[in-house]
């Protein structure tokens, strides 16, 4: 599994860089993060988001399906996405403070993990 870099969009912008998407990559969040993948390819790729159930006073255990997203062929919007952002109660690993996804086929696949900078 590989662990992306996040990057920082800022007022001024952000020439982000992309990189090649593993079939299992994390990053780490803070609500505040999403993804930006380019699908070169012209078939459809699905993406899954691991989420963690819920423990909820008086309810137990809430199970708490996984996020499944069709990211497009190069064909429809020139095969770009943005994925999230992703709050991170549900979607955070708790002991990494990261979210976990994973894609059926990479080929042509690149992804970039942005960040929204706070401003107070």
């Amino acid at each position: 599994m590989a662990v992306l870099s996040v990057q920082t969009a800022v007022f001024g912008g952000l020439s982000y860089t992309s990189a090649a998407a593993s079939t299992a990559d994390s990053f780490a969040n803070d609500g505040k993060t999403f993804l930006l993948f380019t699908n070169a390819n012209a078939s459809a790729r699905t993406l899954t988001i691991a989420a963690n159930d819920a423990e909820k006073p008086g309810f137990g255990t809430i199970v708490t399906p996984d996020t499944v997203v069709s990211l497009p062929g190069s064909g429809t919007n020139g095969g770009l996405m943005a994925v999230g952002p992703f709050p991170t109660e549900r979607f955070n690993d708790p002991s990494t403070g990261r979210v976990s996804y994973t894609i059926d086929v990479v080929t042509g696949l690149t992804v970039a993990a942005i960040k929204l900078a706070t401003y107070a």
